[in-house]
Formats: C-alpha cells, structure tokens, sequence
C-alpha cells in the first residue's frame, strides 16, 4: 500500500509534468523563447527528424527563425506519464496545426497527428525535459482557406503581442 506522502508526491509530479507538457505548446504557439528555452535541461536534446535535432539553446533559435512566420496551433491530448524517483518519461499524443505563408495567396494548411517521446529530470529549478523526439502518425496538407467565423474575435499572435499576455497579467511560466 502507497502511504500518503509518496502518493501526494506522485500527483504533484504527475501536475508538473503535464504543465511542463503543456507550456511547450504555448512557447512553441506564442513564440515565447524564454518559455521554451526553460522548459529544458542545459544537456538535453530535442529530436525533431531531419527538420532539427539539438540543444536547447540551438532548438530555441530555430523556433524563433521559423514559427514566426507560420500561425501555429498545437494541442496536446492523451499522455502517458512514467515516474521513477527523480527520472520520467513519457508519451504525448498531439495534433499540430500549421498555417504556411499566410496572408498570401500561396497559403496552405499542415495538419499533423503524432506524439512527442520523452524523458524528464527533476533538477532544483523543477522537471526538465531531457530528452524530446517528436514522432509523426499521419500528416496532410491543403490549400488554406480562411473562415468567416472569426471576425470580430481578437487574432492570436506571437509573445509580447498575443492577447492572453495581457490578459493574464504577463507570462505564464511552466
């Protein structure tokens, strides 16, 4: 039988990591570098295929060269999540949505289902990810076309000028 500590423990770590999980969409979406950049271990490594694979530092570089360009949206949804002492590691199913070039006439949306592999660390600052590879199940690509739903509703946008940095009272951190 689990006595309380060591299950009270295991929540707040499970909490942790999934806000862990969680802010690297909103670093990713928002282009909060800072976010991104913390959510790592100094030695860790982020595998994205032949697009990136790196440090922290270098894989923050990239996202702040490429996504500001796109329109991003990555939701995060079923995760498996595995704690051994101060060592993790888990599975994250996602489905990423991408808008390419847009406000152009060339503009196309990329979908993706996938997972994101993990391993974490506890260090004195909190869990790190230590290691992501980033798996892809299916993928397609369209012609973008832009809906009429969204007018009038505030526009998301990249770190400072997204709405919710605002509205919450500056960033949120993992």
């Amino acid at each position: 039988m689990t006595d309380n500590y060591s299950l009270l423990r295991e929540t707040a770590d499970h909490i942790a990591l999934s806000r862990l999980i969680d802010s690297y969409a909103r670093a990713i979406d928002r282009c909060d570098l800072a976010l991104l950049r913390s959510l790592y271990a100094d030695d860790a490594i982020h595998d994205h295929g032949a697009m990136f694979c790196g440090g922290p530092d270098a894989f923050a570089a990239f996202i702040g060269n490429t996504m500001h360009a796109l329109v991003s949206h990555h939701f995060m949804g079923n995760r498996l999540l595995d704690i051994t002492g101060d060592q993790a590691t888990g599975e994250t199913y996602a489905i990423n949505s991408h808008v390419i070039a847009p406000g152009t006439a060339d503009a196309r949306d990329y979908i993706a289902g996938g997972r994101y592999l993990d391993r974490f660390r506890r260090t004195d600052a909190g869990w790190r990810i230590t290691h992501r590879t980033r798996v892809i199940d299916w993928s397609h690509e369209r012609p973008h076309q832009p809906g009429s739903t969204a007018a009038g509703l505030a526009i998301g946008g990249k770190w400072p000028d997204d709405a919710s940095y605002a509205f919450l009272g500056g960033t949120i951190r993992a």
